[in-house]
């Protein structure tokens, strides 16, 4: 009877054409699960093209058969995804510490450097290492960097609160970032770092939520069935008022805002790009304060990536302008423009990955350099 079944729902999906759409992702699972060599993925691809239950049913049977990395992505036990972090050229690492120094000797600012572990480092626990890779010492890194920069610039090691916390949602189940939460985390450790001895604590920030079902682009590459998805925040500074005046620089031009949240961006591309109004290469954001008591003149240039946006809403409390410069998305061009002079503060952060294994700092050099008279 089994083999009558098998025989029937084969020559269905081999023969009925476009028939077969109709098939529920319940269905796709079955066929995998009762006769995967009669069924392969190339098959199943072919006729259901673009359905997305066929490829949670294929990434689902997977996991139920022991593979838990798919596309460079970790299933964890959890049920989140997080991206599997290997290293790929140890020089990438030694050019872009080399590129800050040459910053520093260049511009003369107090200058910061912070990595952020991601979610497989804080969550190593949750990843069968010893089953689909080897675990990459991201903590080792991180040491090895910061050691090579003692005395040179201030380190920020947010590494150990992030661990410490690891149980609360610091990271998303869905996009290789952190929380507004993670963020948080991360600022409470910059931020004294940065010569503010008392960081503002989490309830004098008022939080909107702006999607409960969010899945993002690690869902994307392995769409594992039964991951949770995920919340998505936005943080403001409520104790006193603030006006924003927030620029974005693109390719085509800037792009002027009078909030951190411009709502509109949702309905045209989702909620991550609500949060300061997505990516860009350059976001410069002026800030204005009723908070007459402290006097907010000093100044912060990021060079970063896309996890600033998680704890940059609580930073911008003690700053009266920041500007990021997204060093994945800047061109030579762009930063020529720049002055680093009128920055207080200089700060380079990156998820440790991104640090390890892609150019940041060569473009560097298109800045404007510091004029020293005679």
């Amino acid at each position: 009877m089994r083999r009558r079944i098998l025989a029937g729902l084969t020559a269905l999906l081999l023969f009925a054409g476009p028939l077969t759409l109709t098939l529920t992702g319940t269905w796709g699972y079955a066929l995998r699960q009762l006769c995967p060599q009669l069924v392969p993925d190339q098959v199943l691809e072919d006729r259901l093209s673009g359905a997305t239950w066929l490829r949670q049913g294929r990434f689902a049977l997977n996991g139920l058969g022991g593979n838990r990395e798919q596309n460079g992505v970790f299933l964890g036990t959890d049920g989140a995804l997080m991206l599997d972090v290997q290293p790929e050229d140890p020089q990438i690492s030694n050019r872009n510490l080399l590129g800050i120094l040459d910053f520093l000797e260049d511009h003369q600012r107090p200058t910061y450097l912070m990595l952020i572990p991601t979610a497989c480092a804080i969550h190593q626990s949750k990843v069968p290492y010893s089953e689909v890779a080897p675990l990459y010492d991201q903590r080792q890194l991180i040491d090895s960097v910061y050691q090579r920069a003692s005395g040179l610039v201030t380190t920020i090691d947010v590494y150990a609160t992030l661990f410490r916390n690891q149980n609360e949602y610091l990271y998303y189940n869905t996009e290789h970032n952190l929380t507004g939460l993670g963020g948080y985390y991360v600022y409470v450790t910059a931020a004294r770092r940065l010569g503010q001895s008392h960081p503002r604590g989490i309830e004098e920030f008022s939080v909107h939520h702006l999607a409960e079902d969010y899945y993002g682009s690690l869902y994307l590459r392995a769409p594992y069935a039964n991951v949770t998805p995920d919340r998505v925040s936005a943080y403001s500074f409520s104790q006193f008022w603030r006006t924003y005046t927030m620029t974005k620089w693109d390719e085509e031009g800037p792009r002027r805002y009078y909030t951190l949240y411009p709502q509109e961006r949702q309905a045209l591309e989702g909620p991550m790009e609500v949060l300061f109004g997505g990516e860009a290469p350059i976001t410069d954001i002026q800030v204005k304060s009723g908070d007459s008591a402290n006097n907010y003149n000093q100044t912060l240039l990021i060079f970063g990536d896309q996890s600033v946006y998680s704890y940059l809403p609580f930073l911008l409390a003690s700053y009266e302008r920041v500007t990021v410069v997204d060093t994945r998305l800047a061109t030579r061009e762009q930063l020529s423009l720049l002055e680093v002079s009128q920055y207080s503060q200089v700060l380079f952060s990156y998820l440790a990955d991104q640090f390890l294994n892609q150019d940041q700092t060569s473009l560097l050099q298109a800045l404007p350099r510091l004029q020293v008279e005679d």
